[in-house]
């Protein structure tokens, strides 16, 4: 018996469009449910290795908690609380030489690809590239580049010597004219042009990832370093800086007050952004009282890729 019923023949050339329009929906559920398993296996790759900042965190947290709002004792205890967390079982996964200017211990963590061209930032020469140099001769595939107030004996040091590229700025959290603490033949206060640090890594640099930046800049390492914390300018800009050796003064003769305040404040933040972990602090007496440490990017997968084993 022949059907012909308008909504039969209708059903009947609906049929093959039905099957075309199941074809695509198992596709696209298909295709969905690869890239959820590509999802899933990055973000293992990532809690692979918070178990860096974990161990950081569980170690320091409660010696920088006995101290918290005391700035003046924060301060004092800060460098043999963090020495205490120093021998973690999970920094073994991270390859950290030191290298030596004439005065100080600059540390680094190698990265684990042979061929990884490391791009290096200096904010402070301070007549000294020792440690460049031998920076240089640890890992010969590395671009230098720094920048200093004065250009007398640092552009001759950093271009000459080392090879690399000097800049002529003051490094700040702020353009415009503000007083500086400089070295030329001797160290003296000269009110100065600044830039902006991320107006310099972002405009001037032009390196989406900084892979180490040594940052001493006698006082003005607070506001550049507030811009590290998460969801802050360099961020903004997508710049990523996996290590930063930093010097943090205090009492310096150059307008900046309240230094203990805002260290403590800026280490309690890092803690609560859980992107670098603090070692290798180190105390220094001499003419001023200021702390060394190194921060290491544990966080950030173009980082954490490099330097996490």
């Amino acid at each position: 018996m022949r059907i012909t019923s308008t909504f039969y023949n209708s059903f009947r050339d609906a049929m093959p469009l039905n099957r075309n329009l199941t074809k695509n929906i198992v596709l696209v559920m298909i295709l969905i449910s690869s890239l959820l398993l590509i999802i899933n296996f990055l973000s293992d790759r990532y809690e692979e290795r918070r178990p860096l900042f974990d161990a950081f965190y569980e170690c320091a947290y409660p010696k920088y908690a006995a101290h918290r709002g005391d700035y003046d004792q924060f301060w004092a205890s800060f460098v043999n609380s963090t020495l205490a967390c120093e021998d973690l079982p999970a920094y073994r996964r991270l390859d950290i030489r030191p290298v030596s200017n004439k005065d100080e211990i600059k540390y680094v963590a190698l990265p684990n690809k042979k061929d990884h061209t490391l791009t290096m930032v200096t904010f402070g020469v301070g007549h000294d590239v020792t440690a460049e140099i031998e920076m240089k001769q640890v890992w010969r595939n590395t671009n230098f580049y720094g920048v200093d107030p004065s250009s007398d004996v640092n552009k001759a040091l950093y271009e000459g010597n080392l090879g690399g590229k000097f800049f002529e700025y003051a490094i700040s959290g702020h353009s415009g004219k503000q007083k500086s603490y400089i070295l030329t033949k001797e160290y003296r206060n000269e009110t100065i042009m600044h830039i902006r640090a991320d107006t310099f890594f972002g405009d001037i640099l032009r390196k989406p990832i900084v892979d180490l930046l040594w940052m001493d800049t006698e006082g003005y390492e607070f506001p550049v370093l507030e811009m590290i914390h998460k969801e802050g300018p360099l961020d903004d800009q997508g710049i990523k800086l996996c290590q930063i050796n930093v010097e943090i003064h205090k009492d310096i003769e150059n307008g900046i007050t309240g230094e203990r305040k805002m260290f403590h404040d800026f280490v309690w933040r890092l803690m609560e952004d859980k992107r670098y972990i603090m070692i290798r602090p180190f105390n220094v007496f001499w003419y001023h009282d200021f702390i060394r440490i190194v921060l290491i990017n544990v966080a950030d997968k173009e980082c954490t890729d490099l330097y996490v084993r």
